[in-house]
């Protein structure tokens, strides 16, 4: 009996040996948990039970139980490892079994599961695609592939506008020049003449030259008549000394005897250079003078008598088909007008354009008057159906040498072509009837005529008859279109107010009705920062992942409170993407400006204490957003769908169109500078992993080279009424026993499960030192068995041995 009682010590002592040197041998694998074994002791005993001093049979072993105590935390660099920091396992399966471990050493198959280093996947409950977690426990995945881009639906801004930001539109006074004259083709010479008078042709015979001297006096007159005065004003002019071998002599004695007097007259003696004729010319280029020379007295003693041959006693009257009026150079028939601006101080500045100025010229210097604006353009029209050019043509000057046939295209093309260069500022288009439409946009007179080659065409201005120019000594010229705007508390000054201030042929009457137009002065232009208050960016995204930047301008808007469509804490939002109008079309405009997009504005209102009033605030559509690329083509993306077409709030998912809401909930206007208090919208771009982030809750977390960062799931953890009866299967894993109970899965931190520490594993919660010390123990116990055995073999020995 004895041998059997220490046999059962040896064999509890080694199973204690076994245990303590698993124990030491997983000293540092990540998860173990160390196991101690329990011994019982064995009495014998009867049907009727036994004696009060029945001596023991030996040990048994009763179990050998896991501590699942807490073991310590080793940080790594690598995401994907995870620790349990309170009670619970990480749920695997692997080849259809469930398993459940503390080993936190995970990674990435090459599908994108997350599995241990068996091949194990992790479970946990799996999110959709708008992070949305389900209670479903499946295996958790990590797409490794590209993220495909989302289209942006949604923008979700707040911003501070500066309550004290001041009004920056105001509203003038604008008018045109609508004179009758204004815009009107006039047709006239091309260059200035002068009057002249051919007196004929000078003889120098027999001597071949003339003398005068006191005994041999000549005396004429030489008379000139004002065209516009009718006054006429003479000279008698003595030639006395001197001799003239040559027409031009004479003429230069004639000149010095005029120009010397008391009272010249501006005529001036010449010779022709071709017939050697004695000719007389205003020196007033243009002017319709009529000039006149009379000789007195008549008579062969007079040497210029003799020298003309005999010329009647007036020679300016004898000889009427010598004589020739001067002709001005056409004009665009403006003339001099008297403009009187008063300030708001209540002081007058008088502006006088200049008689014949060209639009762009009163436009300049009307530029230069303090509360004045102005610009200018001017339009003509050349008549496709009689326009011939035989390579001779010029517009302005410039020669020109398309022929016209069979249609203009080549004029315009040709115009179009030096509009940077010769023909600064000056453009051509073809209208339905093939005529050219000719515009100076700088307001320059546009003039046409023809060189030596000759041809005809027939210019049409705004208003008036067309006009004809044929020949090399004709023009055509067209005068512009003045538009001036008066700042707010400017006006027009005048005394007389039926009168016309700017009127005449060029600017018409001020008390024609409608004459003033009231105009916004510094209106919103989204490339002049001095016409908003403030102006953020953010990037949105289309249905190809391609970014665009959308522009938000606000815009502080004028309150009256004696207007009462005003209203205070009133702003307009103005918005543009990549520097393109998304507002829908307006239908009133004409074509084709009825489809083409207009700037998207929106109203927005604040209560009085500063807060964003919801019910005043326009809704937000971006409707007419056509994405396109640096080119300015579209990309193939998904295009608008206007609110004429039928677009509109809410933005459905998935996106059918490039329409998307933005909402200012949140939205403040207090007395401080402007900021962008919050600023999101859900569009992305085609992303790449990046890398993993897992909460202590355990969502995970992919983060993408777009920026993005999307739930994928929830690590599920396990817990069980009895872990104690967790049946170890190897690889630091446990599966369900009958006696564990029910494995309860949950959410780390919730109900009595702990958190996750990621970028850590659990290391082996086995002591050293303790296991050391109960090796010693189960070796003495081994030993002192040993010896009840050999002691009983001696005893057992000594039996034998009696006789």
């Amino acid at each position: 009996m004895s041998f059997n009682t220490a046999l059962s010590g040896i064999r509890a002592a080694n199973t204690d040996l076994q245990v303590t040197g698993n124990n030491i041998a997983n000293a540092s694998t990540i998860g173990f948990k160390s196991s101690r074994a329990e011994f019982g002791d064995v009495y014998t005993s009867t049907l009727l039970g036994g004696g009060a001093n029945t001596p023991g049979s030996g040990v048994t072993i009763q179990n050998i139980r896991q501590q699942f105590t807490q073991g310590n935390l080793k940080f790594t660099q690598n995401e994907l490892d995870l620790s349990i920091n309170g009670e619970g396992f990480f749920v695997v399966e692997k080849n259809g079994e469930r398993l459940f471990t503390r080993a936190g050493t995970f990674g990435l198959d090459k599908n994108g599961y997350i599995v241990n280093g068996t091949g194990a996947l992790l479970q946990g409950f799996v999110a959709d695609a708008n992070g949305n977690i389900s209670g479903v426990l499946s295996d958790l995945r990590v797409d490794v592939s590209s993220q495909a881009p989302r289209q942006t639906t949604a923008v979700d801004a707040s911003f501070n506008l500066n309550a004290n930001e001041s009004v920056l539109e105001t509203t003038g006074q604008r008018f045109s020049s609508n004179g009758s004259g204004v815009n009107e083709a006039q047709q006239g010479a091309k260059t200035a003449t002068t009057s002249t008078l051919n007196v004929g042709a000078v003889s120098l015979a027999p001597s071949g030259s003339i003398t005068f001297s006191p005994s041999n006096t000549t005396t004429f007159t030489l008379y000139r008549t004002d065209p516009v005065t009718l006054a006429t004003t003479s000279s008698t002019i003595q030639l006395n000394s001197g001799s003239a071998a040559s027409t031009s002599a004479l003429a230069n004695l004639i000149n010095s005897a005029n120009f010397d007097s008391p009272s010249p007259v501006n005529v001036e003696a010449y010779a022709d250079a071709t017939t050697g004729e004695l000719r007389f010319r205003d020196l007033a280029t243009g002017v319709a003078s009529i000039i006149a020379v009379e000789v007195n007295p008549a008579s062969d003693a007079n040497p210029l008598t003799t020298a003309l041959n005999g010329a009647a006693t007036s020679v300016g009257v004898a000889h009427p088909t010598a004589f020739q009026a001067g002709v001005p150079e056409v004009t665009n028939n403006y003339g001099s007008h008297t403009l009187v601006i008063r300030n708001p101080g209540g002081t007058d500045v008088t502006y006088i354009s200049e008689y014949g100025s060209s639009a762009d010229k009163t436009a300049s210097e009307l530029n230069a008057l303090a509360g004045v604006s102005a610009t200018a353009n001017t339009t003509a029209t050349l008549i496709g159906s009689s326009f011939s050019n035989n390579g001779s043509f010029r517009l302005n000057g410039v020669n020109l040498t398309s022929t016209g046939t069979p249609d203009m295209t080549a004029l315009r093309d040709e115009i179009n072509a030096l509009s940077t260069s010769t023909l600064f500022g000056i453009s051509a288009q073809l209208d339905d009837a093939g005529n050219l439409q000719i515009t100076s946009a700088t307001g320059r007179d546009l003039d046409f005529s023809f060189d030596v080659g000759g041809g005809v065409a027939q210019v049409q201005g705004a208003q008036g008859p067309a006009q004809t120019v044929n020949n090399a000594t004709e023009k055509v010229k067209i005068g512009g279109v003045v538009t001036v705007t008066l700042q707010e508390g400017y006006s027009i000054n005048s005394s007389q107010p039926t009168v016309p201030v700017y009127g005449g042929s060029l600017y018409g009457s001020i008390n024609v009705p409608n004459f003033f137009t009231p105009v916004p002065i510094n209106a919103f232009d989204p490339n002049d920062q001095k016409t908003y208050n403030h102006a953020t960016s953010t990037t949105v995204y289309d249905s190809l992942g391609n970014p665009h930047v959308m522009r938000q301008f606000f815009v502080k808007q004028a309150y009256d409170p004696a207007d009462p469509s005003t209203s205070p804490n009133h702003w307009v939002m103005y918005v543009q993407i990549d520097g393109q109008n998304v507002g829908d079309p307006n239908p009133s405009l004409p074509s084709p400006q009825n489809t083409q997009p207009t700037m998207a504005s929106f109203n927005v209102h604040f209560y009085p204490d500063g807060s964003l009033n919801p019910f005043a605030t326009d809704t937000m559509l971006i409707s007419n957003w056509t994405p396109l690329g640096t080119d300015g083509q579209p990309v193939g993306a998904l295009g608008p769908l206007n609110v004429l077409q039928g677009g509109g709030v809410p933005v459905v998912e998935p996106p059918t169109s490039s329409n998307f809401e933005v909402d200012l909930a949140g939205s403040t206007q207090f007395g401080s500078v402007f900021a962008v208090e919050s600023l999101d919208q859900n569009g992305y771009a085609t992303g790449r992993l990046a890398g993993l982030d897992i909460s202590t809750t355990g969502i995970v977390f992919a983060r993408f080279t777009n920026g993005e960062a999307q739930i994928l799931g929830q690590v599920a953890l396990a817990n069980f009424a009895s872990v104690d009866n967790l049946k170890p299967t190897g690889d630091t894993m446990w599966t369900q026993t009958f006696e564990s109970g029910e494995a309860v899965i949950g959410a780390p931190g919730s109900a009595q499960l702990g958190n996750i520490t990621a970028g850590a594993v659990e290391e082996s919660n086995v002591d050293l030192s303790e296991q050391l010390v109960n090796l010693i123990i189960a070796q003495r116990n081994y030993q002192a068995n040993a010896k009840t055995i050999e002691t009983a073999n001696a005893t057992t020995q000594t039996i034998i041995n009696l006789r």
